[in-house]
């Protein structure tokens, strides 16, 4: 009797250790004990440093190129206007008088800053600084050994103009050193002006003409007949 007990104590020991073992295996999957891989931080916490950041020229805001025809638009330079070619920081240009003179000038962008020196046919001669303080506005001191405390601001005039602000009716703008003006519409209609310091005047039916009062950004002309025009671009 106790040998037959003793045989059902060993048998239901035997039994608890297989349940015992058969509980502790997963329910499914890779039983393996190799580690699993992980990603990211090894230490599973976030990593507390930041993440690298990048500046481009596009979202630092890219300063506008000063190429093409500008306008003296007042102060006591003089009549004219200017054609300016950059390259990179290297900006040459030359300068068409409404007297008839002409003239040079060289300088180089440093931040929004053309630093200049000029010369012109009556020998005259000058330097100082021009600030794009707008893409289409100019402006700054000049001196030479006559004028010690002069001031040059140039606009842009010569380019394309949305009536209304509309690209569908965009008026084609030129104008020469003497500050003689065609506009043509989109029609294909011409319109006759001029220009008189920062104020662009077209003439209109009955020899009367509009006067244009420019914004000081230099981007928008407000027209004595209520209407006014928005800048569209060089081209």
């Amino acid at each position: 009797m106790k040998k037959t007990a003793l045989v059902i104590l060993i048998t239901l020991t035997m039994c608890a250790l297989f349940v015992a073992r058969v509980s502790a295996q997963p329910s499914g999957g890779k039983t393996s004990d190799t580690p699993a891989k992980t990603t990211g931080h090894p230490s599973g916490k976030p990593s507390t440093k930041p993440p690298a950041t990048t500046t481009s020229a596009t979202s630092r805001g890219a300063i506008a190129s000063l190429d093409g025809k500008w306008w003296t638009s007042g102060n006591d330079f003089g009549a004219s206007e200017v054609v300016f070619t950059q390259n990179g920081p290297a900006v040459s240009g030359e300068i068409h008088y409404a007297d008839g003179r002409t003239g040079t000038i060289t300088g180089r962008m440093v931040g929004k800053r053309l630093q200049h020196t000029w010369t012109n046919s009556a020998g005259e001669s000058g330097s100082g600084w021009l600030e794009l303080s707008w893409n289409n506005f100019l402006g700054g001191p000049w001196h030479n050994q006559r004028v010690r405390d002069g001031s040059w601001t140039l606009m842009r005039v010569e380019g394309r103009w949305c009536f209304g602000g509309s690209r569908d009716r965009i008026r084609t703008v030129t104008h020469n050193a003497r500050g003689e003006v065609l506009s043509i519409t989109e029609d294909g209609t011409r319109d006759t002006g001029r220009l008189d310091g920062p104020w662009v005047y077209l003439d209109s039916d009955g020899g009367t003409s509009l006067k244009g009062d420019m914004d000081f950004r230099a981007n928008r002309l407000n027209w004595s007949s209520g209407f006014f025009w928005t800048w569209c671009g060089r081209r």
